[in-house]
């Protein structure tokens, strides 16, 4: 209790000062290290996690340089693992020969799932340049917003991704989240987040994703547009069956 005050008070100090590029910086910093405070999700560095999701079965294990991260198709059994950047395929425990651009498309599917469902963990990646730019209100609770943009390096080849983050003013909960994409057209998403449950300390949480009803909608009023009514919900992502298990790590 007395830490939360303590970062609501440094957030209140900083917003009391100049609105500075450093100013910036040092509050998403906090916001975002609150956030994954109390989401618990740091457990993830030291964890595995597993879990379904539609027709794969989702596992990511901490290694000395990240994550290693896989899904198993339920009924084919073929298996996809993401390592350092790069997919394999395998289909009876035999490597599956890949074009690029189908280990590309593969490899952005299976590192998407992950990358929300690891949230906010994740955006103390290495790449990831993250700006306080302001506070929102939504159904009535105050929101401070983070955005965040990618470094060409590590970044991605979408790295030219920008998300938006609402973050409770008293919690810390990650309760909303929005981002433009580039790929199969471009576009805009909006989340809300919804049956929240804690798993051996950890907060997951699934979502409502939402895209604008006009073509002319900007990410920057995104939850303006949700407000009014202006947003069409696309689907649900429900994930199932949360599994934690230590994992041992000698990175030195």
């Amino acid at each position: 209790m007395i830490m939360k005050y303590f970062a609501a008070f440094s957030i209140f100090l900083l917003l009391s000062c100049s609105d500075s590029e450093e100013i910036e910086n040092k509050l998403s910093e906090i916001i975002v290290e609150k956030a994954i405070e109390y989401s618990g999700k740091q457990k993830l560095n030291s964890h595995e996690l597993e879990f379904d999701f539609r027709d794969y079965h989702y596992k990511s294990v901490p290694n000395c340089n990240g994550f290693t991260l896989s899904r198993i198709q339920h009924e084919s059994k073929v298996k996809d693992v993401l390592k350092n950047g790069k997919l394999t395929r395998y289909r009876n425990d035999s490597i599956v020969e890949l074009a690029d651009s189908t280990a590309f498309k593969y490899k952005e599917s299976l590192n998407s799932v992950h990358y929300f469902m690891q949230l906010p963990l994740r955006l103390q990646d290495q790449a990831v340049n993250k700006k306080y730019i302001g506070k929102d209100t939504i159904e009535n609770k105050i929101y401070y917003k983070i955005q965040i943009t990618f470094d060409e390096k590590d970044g991605g080849e979408d790295f030219q991704d920008v998300f938006q983050y609402w973050f409770e003013n008293e919690t810390f909960s990650m309760d909303y989240l929005a981002y433009s994409f580039m790929t199969n057209g471009g576009g805009l998403r909006f989340r809300k987040a919804i049956n929240p449950r804690e798993i051996d300390g950890v907060k997951f949480q699934d979502y409502e994703n939402y895209k604008p009803k006009s073509d002319t909608a900007k990410l920057s009023e995104l939850s303006k547009h949700y407000k009014n009514d202006e947003l069409e919900l696309l689907s649900k992502i429900e994930n199932e069956n949360i599994q934690l298990k230590p994992k041992k790590l000698d990175c030195e």
